[in-house]
């Protein structure tokens, strides 16, 4: 069996890459599940578990959790406004800042949903054994650390980094 290594194409041998296959993959059997079994689509699940988590939080500061773009968050936002599962109100120690918080039609579709993702979790890592799922997490942790820090330097990673 060749591994990624062998394949001629450089994007192949790259961690970025196999990781974003995997994550593209995962993701796209979520988006084909998510919206028949309970009626959201994958973005806007990801809003509705940073809503549970944060309880009273900011568009930016989920967008700044999820690292993704604010005009996605956004229009994931209102659609959840729009099917009420999320409601919006102003911040009473801050005028202009707009808070977001679920209903309970919102918690309702996270607690079915989040049940769900434990499951494909659970299924997912069902493939390593109990050792290789912990040295997959604490590769990851240090992987993210690094991510983080590269993105914070002023080269990104590109040059040598230590």
């Amino acid at each position: 069996m060749k591994s990624p290594r062998d394949d001629p194409r450089l994007l192949q041998a790259l961690l970025s890459h196999r990781v974003l296959v995997l994550s593209n993959t995962l993701a796209l059997a979520a988006s084909r599940h998510y919206p028949r079994r309970f009626g959201v689509r994958l973005a806007e699940w990801r809003v509705i578990d940073a809503l549970h988590a944060g309880r009273g939080i900011t568009a930016n500061e989920i967008s700044r959790w999820l690292r993704t773009d604010k005009a996605w968050v956004g229009r994931s936002v209102e659609r959840l406004i729009a099917a009420g599962h999320v409601r919006r109100r102003r911040d009473p120690d801050h005028g202009r800042r707009i808070l977001l918080t679920l209903s309970p039609k919102g918690e309702r579709a996270y607690a079915a949903i989040a049940s769900a993702a434990r499951r494909r979790h659970d299924n997912l890592l069902g493939a390593l054994s109990a050792a290789e799922r912990h040295l997959l997490d604490r590769a990851l942790a240090k992987l993210q650390a690094r991510a983080s820090a590269m993105l914070a330097a002023p080269h990104l990673g590109f040059g040598k980094f230590r």
